[in-house]
This record gives structure tokens, sequence and C-alpha cells, in this order.
């Protein structure tokens, strides 16, 4: 997938089969919407782009009540690559082109510049400033400029409607496993290993401390994780919080990697959480704390066998 920043950087060629989103996440509903258009540019024999935003609007138009993001844009990018886009529009939002009418988007950026066949979207789709364009106008831009519009129907789970919000908030009360139901993969943490204060080796239980980039943390306790480093991933246990049995104060994420020895310290790594443990607790002392541990990595192993032996 060849990644462009900006319209300013694609040079116009072929007709395209094009969707436009944030995208923060990737779940299901917004993969149905992903892989319609894949599918329908392999028919049409056109490029499969996507337009996404970096900042998303909400930060910049809204700062103080903008979400936090599931996923980092290099997560984000990796999505889109893994589901079969040819192309990334990465647009930087700002008030300029918040300004930006629905009529001025559609026929300089998508008409002009991406000489767009069929745009892909979702049932609810709104753009251009003050969300005053829709599916209808769409409908109408697109019998004047020679392209469709397919709107793809929401998705919905057990009766829920999928959506970044809802995930977040799984996340951050530690249902890792639910969220990822609807993300169609774990929800991951990516950052660099930083040195720590070396508690878990003076217990004999080395971690990696990592220094996330996402702006979403699952909630505070114990996880079954893995560890994704140069491409090899390494079965893990997660504590996420201030360690309180030790007076910690500042929020770490630290993971212990299963049967593996190696220096990390620099490595990039992208942590995946799979199933919450316990909360994070605090214990009498550190013989009390290592032997909770313990019991984690056990519980750990036994998840791993099992899903090993399905």
């Amino acid at each position: 997938m060849k990644v462009h920043s900006g319209f300013e950087s694609w040079t116009p060629s072929e007709r395209t089969v094009v969707t436009l989103g944030n995208y923060d996440g990737i779940h299901l509903g917004h993969q149905a919407i992903l892989k319609t258009v894949v599918a329908d540019s392999r028919a049409a024999r056109m490029p499969a782009v996507a337009v996404t935003f970096d900042p998303l609007p909400k930060k910049v138009l809204y700062p103080d009540s903008s979400p936090v993001l599931l996923q980092t844009l290099e997560q984000r990018l990796s999505c889109l690559e893994s589901l079969g886009l040819d192309h990334t529009i990465v647009v930087r939002f700002d008030r300029d082109f918040a300004l930006k009418t629905p009529d001025q988007f559609v026929r300089e950026d998508l008409v002009h510049t991406l000489r767009i066949k069929e745009f892909v979207v979702g049932e609810h789709f709104s753009f251009g400033h003050q969300k005053k364009g829709n599916i209808e106008l769409l409908h109408k831009m697109g019998a004047e400029n020679d392209f469709t519009v397919r709107a793809v129907t929401e998705v919905r789970r057990n009766g829920i409607r999928i959506s970044s919000t809802a995930i977040r908030q799984m996340v951050r009360e530690g249902m890792v496993d639910i969220a990822a139901q609807m993300l169609d993969r774990p929800f991951a943490l990516i950052g660099t290993i930083v040195e720590g204060e070396r508690l878990g080796g003076k217990l004999g239980i080395p971690t990696a401390n990592l220094q996330t980039e996402n702006e979403v943390l699952p909630g505070a306790g114990v996880y079954v994780t893995a560890s994704i480093i140069q491409s090899q991933r390494i079965p893990s246990v997660t504590n996420v919080g201030v360690r309180p049995t030790v007076g910690g104060k500042r929020l770490t994420v630290e993971a212990h990697l299963l049967d593996f020895e190696a220096e990390l310290y620099g490595q990039r790594m992208e942590l995946e959480f799979l199933k919450k443990l316990r909360d994070e607790q605090k214990f009498a002392d550190l013989n009390e704390l290592k032997t909770a541990i313990h019991a984690d990595v056990t519980a750990a192993r036994k998840y791993f066998a099992s899903a090993k032996a399905r």
C-alpha cells in the first residue's frame, strides 16, 4: 500500500474507488466498508483508495471534548494495508480544510484530484463544513459528475451498534476480550521498551516497560497478552497500573515475556491484550506480590495452552 501525504501528493491518472473516514480502531463496521471498497475496485480494475485524517477533525474543532484514539496513525495504516487497500491519503486536517463546503470537497478532491468512479461510505455518512454533506447530496453530485455512491449498512453485534466509542469504553473497563470481538483482532498498544526500576528483575520476573504511544489504555489490572517484537509474537502477562504494593504513583505498562530472555531496551513492541486476569491489587509485601505474579504467569500459560489446543 502506498501512503500519500495530502491530496496534493496525488497524481491524477486512472479512475478510483474511494472511501473517506476517521477509521479509528478499524473495527468490524469499518471493515465492512473497506472490504467493499477493495472488492469493488478489483471488479472494476481500479485502485482502492482510503482517505483519512491526521489529526482527526474533532481534535482540531473540539479539542476539549475530542475522544481519545484507539490507534496510532502507524497502527491505522497497518490495518488499512492488511485489508488490501492500494493507496491511503492522509490529509492533515486544519481549520482551513474544515471550511470546505461539501460541494467544494466533492468537486475539487474527489472528482478533480482522485477521478472517483465509486464512493463507498457508511449509511449515516456526513461530511464537509458543519457536516452539511450527506448521502442524498452525494447521489445528486454523483449523477452530475459520473460517479456512483454505495452506502454500506452499519454492523451490529448482539443488537449493539459496533462503534469506536463502545470499544473505547470496553477497553477502559478491561473487557479486552469483548473489544476484540468488535475489532476482529486484539486491542493493542504500541511503543518503545524503556528502562524502568527493574523491580521485576529483583523478584526474578523481569519485565519490559512499554512507553506507549496510544491514547487509550486498558483499565488497571493484569492481562494475558502477546508481545510482538520484530515480527516475533511472544506469549506474555502484563500489568497496567501504578504498582501500589511498592508505593508507585506513575501509570506503567509492564510485560513479562514467557520463556524469553534478551536485551530489549530501545526495541519497538506492539502489545496485544487477550484477556483480563484480575484487578491491580496492593499486597502486604513483596513476597505476597511475587506469589501473585507467579499465579498470573501460570494462568497465562494455561490460556495459551488452551488456545493452542483449539
